[in-house]
């Protein structure tokens, strides 16, 4: 496994490290394709060694799942910094098109698929949406009472953030860079003429 992604730089136990190998096995073969043995093929280890710690495969993902929204959630510090220097910061976070966070987007998407079918993805999904949207909607109210931005639903303008970074995280998977630029340019205007007081 090479180019680690910052999740998995320093496996800590033999959990991390099957959660690591399901990671690069799910982004080589997709849900679909993905088995057990393809999964121990990439840890360097029997089947046997999985299945002692997990059921079967979606048990692996929905953990492998919980683990990586709780590294996103980590990631998503309280605003320290001026709420417009914060939102800026958002923004980036956003659009950021480095190879770690397009293969981040490439297995999240994948998971996230699975939410239509699946209770306990669609679990996950919701309370780290939920987690991220609060966290950007305080600092936007942080704005709003510091005379900054002039939103009437912080909560509206929190989802509407939510939305496009998720849309981005498809669009990362299909896109050129040209055009993630140009939604995000176009984001930035919006931010400009609706989010902040003029």
């Amino acid at each position: 496994m090479t180019d680690s992604i910052s999740f998995f730089q320093n496996p800590e136990d033999t959990r991390e490290e099957m959660l690591e190998a399901t990671f690069y096995a799910l982004r080589r073969h997709g849900y679909a394709d993905l088995t057990i043995s393809k999964i121990g093929n990439e840890l360097g280890k029997s089947q046997s060694v999985i299945y002692y710690h997990y059921e079967n495969k979606d048990e692996l993902l929905v953990d492998l799942l919980d683990y990586m929204l709780e590294q996103v959630e980590n990631q998503v510090p309280p605003p320290s910094k001026s709420p417009e220097e914060y939102i800026k910061i958002i923004i980036d976070e956003i659009f950021g098109s480095n190879s770690n966070s397009v293969r981040v987007s490439q297995v999240v998407i994948e998971l996230r698929a699975q939410a239509a079918h699946n209770d306990d993805y669609t679990r996950l999904f919701r309370k780290s949406d939920s987690l991220i949207q609060s966290q950007i909607a305080r600092t936007i109210q942080a704005g709003v009472d510091e005379g900054v931005f002039d939103v009437d639903d912080t909560s509206q303008t929190a989802a509407l953030f939510h939305t496009v970074l998720i849309g981005i995280q498809a669009e990362q998977i299909t896109s050129d860079d040209k055009t993630i630029d140009h939604v995000k340019d176009e984001f930035q205007r919006y931010v400009e003429q609706c989010l902040f007081s003029e």
